[in-house]
């Protein structure tokens, strides 16, 4: 059986007396010169003003950068992978703030103006009523599976946006009380079945009238995959826009757009093999929609 989650927004958990501000950008992470300072006021709005005038929203970027179960050779991928997802951010006119979930730390959705959920290992079985003993299963981290749901719910309960990109489709789907299938099998499009592989590429059909679609104004795309896992039963209040040629669900929005803002991708438009301006493209509305809650509560 999946254990309960209990949201409150990122409530500590035990006696865990961490500041919820989240904690320093890491250098290996963003690189020199994209470290920031740890002395943010909690729950503050952004001021930091563009050159276009528009206030910068701080933005949650949460992965396991240094979860135990994770081997070198992963964490380091991941890493870079953060880095261009954070980079795509500033670009986009937004302040970056990445967060370790498996660092023990405890995070609220209340001190950012959006959460973005990167990928990483994969999330707890126990967590969705899955198959424990599943073989294929690796990379666990529940720690950082609690940090994420937490950052979710709160995000979502709170008016803040949220993203989810390839592990951040699987944990918001499982957020949703949705249910994974464990391993999609060794002839599977979705990756290449060698150690420590690349991405595989693959079409992805998007259907109309949805932020996907809007965002990359396009019904079909060329995208950039390395997971084994996919959803199996659609999370609660969610709704599939976008599918591979397997089936394989690519993309899912909030069913009813006025709950909040919410997209997750099952593939990385952060990996450098993407088509040229996918990331951008999706992180420019989601963007976008930080600001305006922001400006909303400015207000």
């Amino acid at each position: 059986m999946s254990r309960p989650v209990v949201n409150d927004g990122g409530a500590r958990r035990g006696a865990d007396l961490t500041p919820r501000w989240g904690t320093r950008l890491d250098a290996a992470v963003l690189g020199e010169g994209d470290v920031a300072g740890e002395g943010h006021a909690l729950a503050s709005p952004a001021v930091e003003r563009s050159g276009h005038g528009a206030a910068r929203p701080r933005i949650a970027v949460s992965f396991a950068q240094h979860a135990p179960s994770h081997p070198a050779w992963f964490s380091e991928n991941l890493a870079e992978l953060a880095r261009r997802a954070a980079r795509g951010l500033k670009d986009a006119g937004a302040d970056p703030i990445v967060i370790d979930s498996a660092s023990g730390h405890v995070f609220s959705a209340l001190d950012y103006d959006g959460v973005v959920i990167l990928g990483g290992g994969d999330v707890d079985p126990a967590r969705y009523g899955g198959d424990i003993d599943e073989p294929t299963v690796h990379c666990v981290d529940t720690g950082a599976d609690e940090a994420e749901i937490d950052l979710v719910n709160g995000a979502i309960e709170n008016g803040r946006p949220v993203l989810g990109i390839c592990r951040g489709l699987q944990l918001i789907n499982v957020a949703f009380a949705g249910s994974l299938i464990e391993d999609l099998g060794p002839d599977s499009l979705h990756k290449i079945h060698q150690p420590q592989p690349p991405m595989a590429s693959h079409p992805v059909q998007i259907v109309p009238d949805s932020l996907l679609n809007a965002a990359l104004g396009t019904d079909a795309v060329t995208v950039q995959s390395g997971h084994h896992q996919a959803v199996r039963r659609l999370g609660d209040r969610l709704r599939v826009v976008a599918t591979a040629p397997d089936g394989v669900v690519e993309a899912v929005e909030l069913a009813r757009p006025g709950e909040g803002w919410l997209l997750a991708v099952q593939w990385h438009p952060e990996e450098p093999g993407s088509p040229d301006g996918q990331l951008h493209a999706l992180l420019k509305p989601f963007v976008e929609a930080c600001r305006q809650t922001l400006g909303d509560r400015l207000l």
